[in-house]
């Protein structure tokens, strides 16, 4: 069966090495970020897989319904669709009152609000398409749990996980279903660990145990992380709205 990958924020991180192991084992992916990643494009040409680079600015809300019109047209009619909603920042790591109207829309904006439009948009346009479709939303133990600092990033990610459960809920109802489900990754070894190993402690109390988790080597790898992820999409019965932790698959 050709499958097709879409992915969100395919330029470094959890992002680029989803996108690296689709390249070696998918018919077509289209990656979506701000910049574009050289690598890929070697990889493609090694393994023969068609690449379709989509640079977009996830706090552009606007532009996103025409965008994955845009994005469907490049699809084969008869692969599967993966979809992973991967592009999330972190910031503002600051406690309420000092959060700021400027980054705490950013944050709303990129990890809520881009990947609700891009699947209500999604959901929309392949109602009809008989296939099989599944749509990941890249969440985190934050999702569930508070933590001193972030309440941008729990917020955001607690709304999204129950976005998808409730998208999941319903799409158990229509005739050609998507599979929406919620994949949290754990700590891993990216970009993203720097950014809150270096907040300032009164921002953030956590931060020493953060660095514990770099000193004792205990984040786990993008690349293994995401080799989990794609084992996971080989399953056929996935749990519609379900939220999955890579703990449960280890």
């Amino acid at each position: 069966m050709v499958k097709t990958f879409i992915i969100t924020g395919a330029s470094r991180g959890l992002g680029a090495a989803i996108a690296k192991q689709c390249l070696q084992k998918s018919d077509h992916c289209i990656l979506l970020s701000r910049t574009a990643h050289p690598e890929m494009v070697e990889i493609a040409d090694q393994f023969g897989t068609k690449l379709t680079f989509i640079s977009v600015d996830l706090n552009e809300i606007e532009q996103l319904t025409s965008l994955v019109n845009k994005i469907l047209e490049e699809v084969d009619e008869k692969s599967e669709i993966y979809f992973v909603n991967n592009a999330g920042v972190i910031e503002p790591i600051k406690p309420v009152g000092n959060l700021g109207q400027e980054s705490l829309e950013t944050s709303l904006r990129v990890n809520f609000m881009a990947p609700v439009v891009l699947a209500d948009a999604f959901v929309k346009r392949t109602k009809h398409w008989d296939r099989k479709k599944v749509m990941v939303n890249i969440s985190s133990g934050a999702a569930k749990n508070p933590y001193h600092g972030w309440a941008a990033y729990c917020s955001t990610k607690a709304g999204l996980e129950m976005f998808t459960r409730v998208a999941g809920l319903e799409q158990d109802k229509v005739p050609f279903p998507i599979t929406l489900i919620s994949f949290s990754p754990g700590v891993m070894d990216t970009g993203m660990q720097e950014t809150i190993r270096s907040a300032n402690e009164q921002d953030f109390s956590d931060r020493e145990k953060f660095h514990g988790y770099k000193e004792k080597g205990t984040l786990r790898s993008p690349e293994f992380v995401a080799e989990k992820l794609l084992e996971l999409l080989e399953v056929d019965e996935l749990e519609n709205g379900k939220f999955y932790d890579i703990k449960s698959l280890l």
